[in-house]
């Protein structure tokens, strides 16, 4: 790839899960460091692309047509309010040591998010950042069979040790600690695998090919057995296969119902299998911690939380410390997250996180809608894939905390990127 830094870009995507998702801090640390990396080599290109223009010498590149927000539009319209956000909630915060490694991983965030919008400027470029999206979720599954069937054991992603229980015999793991954050990073790559099925005119064997990799993924996301995972898979699916059929100018409609068919009848064959069956039924069965019940009460502490931190949250990153006190009597185990993203981030950053929210999703869709209306099939193509996978993930959020992974966050930050770049 002659590109350093989006080979940063890619290598950060694909390394982050296999550091355990990157939850500990000495993995965050390298995340951290990668980011000022790929900042330091977009420079240097930048410096080398100039000088080349200066003496005349620069090449032609088959570059992304001009859709999207310009770079200073995305630095006041995104990474400003959540820098200001940030700041000012750290500094309110009760929790300052932990609020200042909170603030260091959004800044992290946030500079890989304009070094990936900086960095993909061709469409070439923009194929290479997807498709390493599709194969690291390819690699991450078949990790996760080999495992799941006990084909082959990776001690290194071996946790049953450090969960005193055989966490992983009957669901699919692979190199998440809990399924239902590998059921996260699926539930994005699938529409944005589907999305390359459509943007191009492919021999018969690739189309195959691609729809195999896609059903192997979705088996897979099954085997998660993540309510949440299911719940957000179907729902992206469903988006997509909507946005496609009402547009007008899309030409592949019947397929797309032939495959959305196809997809409901193997969700009722998946649907009443016995483990999927038993897997629901522990919504209001079952362990505590697991349950529906359960997740009531992460849910109401974390309100009584928000109430008495109303105006700056206790600063990002802090819940694990912050939440202690609140803890609502009948769970045995304190939570790192409040599985509920919005409850989570509203407690951390106060109540001006809401209005945030609902900024950044209304610029984010309406860029979206706008490049899905452009004539180039690969640009409509990527933008409802990505414009999916962020429904997937905002429909989980609801019952998980999949955005506070950071192998997860970096996967949703790089696709939103995908989008809003120019």
């Amino acid at each position: 790839m002659k590109n350093p830094a989006l080979l940063i870009v890619c290598v950060i995507l694909a390394v982050s899960p296999l550091m355990r998702g990157s939850v500990h801090a000495w993995a965050q640390t390298v995340i951290q460091a990668l980011v000022a990396l790929g900042a330091v080599a977009l420079a240097v290109e930048r410096l080398r692309a100039g000088r080349a223009r200066g003496t005349g010498n620069g090449g032609s590149r088959e570059t992304l047509s001009r859709r999207g927000l310009s770079l200073g539009r995305l630095f006041w319209y995104a990474g400003v309010p959540c820098a200001v956000l940030g700041v000012w909630s750290a500094a309110w915060s009760p929790h300052p040591a932990q609020a200042v490694q909170g603030l260091i991983m959004l800044a992290a965030y946030l500079g890989f998010f304009f070094l990936a919008v900086l960095s993909v400027r061709t469409r070439e470029e923009e194929r290479a950042l997807v498709w390493t999206v599709v194969w690291t979720a390819s690699g991450l599954a078949a990790v996760g069979l080999l495992e799941r069937f006990d084909v082959l054991v990776f001690p290194w992603w071996n946790y049953a040790a450090e969960l005193k229980t055989d966490h992983g015999a009957t669901r699919l793991a692979g190199v998440y600690v809990n399924s239902n954050h590998m059921a996260g990073f699926l539930e994005m790559a699938i529409p944005v695998l589907l999305a390359l099925f459509l943007i191009r005119s492919r021999p018969l064997e690739m189309r195959l090919g691609m729809i195999g990799l896609a059903l192997f993924l979705a088996v897979c996301q099954v085997l998660t057995l993540s309510r949440g995972g299911w719940a957000a898979t179907a729902g992206a699916l469903a988006f997509m296969a909507v946005v496609l059929l009402l547009n007008k100018g899309f030409a592949h409609k019947r397929l797309v119902a032939g495959l959305l068919a196809g997809a409901l009848v193997t969700a009722v064959i998946v649907l009443a299998s016995t483990p999927v069956v038993d897997r629901a039924v522990t919504l209001t069965q079952g362990d505590i911690e697991d349950s529906l019940t359960g997740r009531l009460t992460y849910w109401e502490g974390t309100r009584r939380m928000i109430a008495d931190n109303l105006a700056a949250g206790t600063g990002p990153g802090t819940f694990a410390v912050a939440f202690p006190p609140y803890q609502v009597p009948g769970l045995a185990v304190l939570p790192t997250y409040a599985h509920n993203d919005y409850l989570h981030f509203t407690a951390e950053a106060g109540i001006l996180f809401v209005p945030l929210l609902l900024w950044l999703a209304f610029v984010f869709f309406r860029a979206g809608f706008a490049k899905f209306k452009s004539r180039s099939r690969q640009t409509a193509g990527i933008a409802v894939g990505c414009m999916a996978a962020v429904v997937a993930i905002l429909i989980h959020s609801y019952s998980d905390g999949n955005l506070h992974i950071p192998a997860n966050a970096l996967l949703f930050t790089a696709l939103t990127a995908l989008v809003l770049k120019n």
